[in-house]
């Protein structure tokens, strides 16, 4: 059977979307769209399925951006297109559908303004970021901006202002967030990239520094949610209470990060990380139903 026929093909043009990672841009976005309206209004399916489309275009077209370095890293050399179980071709034209479905999707049943958010967060991502992890291993800055749109992104397709201090003030939240995440990544992965031509951090700092870094970005992250009751972003007593737990517990969780030197210890620091990030969207949404 060609490696190519529908049988091989589409589960792999399913994971060229990034599953995960897609149902996770849009649950950020449905978070801003509910801190708006304060539920789940009407409209809110047309603008989840709208992010989640432009979000798996936008993960289509990395991948074929990077299918040659991909090709020569362990962790990703199996993924669609250097395995050729997708070629490029149908890699193209699956992207550009997502994309433009997302696009026409949220233009005519959000607004312009969310449109355009997302268009642009998928300029951002594939055309500034992606090329800048080849140039500095600090490309993880500019691209953490890519995390912080998609909540704002649901906040004006419920009808809220982008300059409203309280949408402001979550997606600083999730911008801080970015950093630690993608370090863990690249910490984990640090000699894979280096081996496929990625600049990398440990070649700037030593272990022990980039242990305390990614702690400090990680309790930066911790002490910016908790600044969210101080600010009146979050108004639940109940719910603030939680966000302060979970907050000191994700420090209390990372404090001992220098003696994190395994590739199982990395894998549960990141899995903490991304359950404390959907614990907070959870408690965003809460409080914004309750209050």
């Amino acid at each position: 059977m060609n490696k190519y026929s529908g049988k091989n093909m589409w589960p792999g043009l399913l994971r060229l979307t990034k599953p995960i990672i897609t149902l996770s841009v849009a649950f950020s976005a449905l978070t801003g769209f509910v801190l708006f309206s304060g539920s789940f209004s009407e409209g809110w399916p047309f603008m989840y399925l709208g992010v989640l489309l432009i979000a798996a275009g936008s993960s289509a077209i990395n991948h074929i951006q990077e299918a040659k370095t991909d090709h020569l890293m362990e962790r990703t050399r199996n993924r669609p297109l250097p395995s050729g179980q997708v070629n490029i071709l149908q890699a193209v034209i699956w992207a550009s559908i997502l994309s433009l479905s997302g696009a026409i999707l949220l233009w005519y049943q959000t607004n312009p303004q969310a449109t355009l958010l997302a268009v642009f967060t998928l300029f951002w991502y594939n055309a500034v970021y992606t090329p800048l992890k080849k140039v500095t291993p600090w490309a993880i800055i500019p691209g953490a901006v890519v995390g912080a749109i998609p909540p704002v992104i649901g906040w004006t397709a419920a009808g809220g202002a982008i300059n409203h201090p309280d949408i402001i003030f979550i997606s600083f939240f999730f911008f801080i967030g970015q950093i630690p995440h993608f370090w863990l990544i690249l910490l984990r992965y640090g000699k894979d990239y280096e081996k496929a031509g990625f600049p990398s951090i440990s070649k700037t700092f030593s272990p022990d520094q980039i242990s305390r870094l990614t702690f400090t970005w990680t309790a930066a992250t911790a002490m910016t949610a908790i600044l969210l009751s101080i600010f009146g972003v979050i108004v639940s007593n109940a719910v603030s209470i939680t966000v302060i737990i979970l907050s000191v517990a994700l420090i209390a969780a990372f404090y001992k990060w220098p003696g994190i030197k395994k590739p199982a210890q990395f894998e549960r620091a990141f899995i903490i990380m991304n359950l404390y990030f959907l614990f907070m969207m959870i408690l965003i949404i809460a409080d914004a139903i309750i209050r």
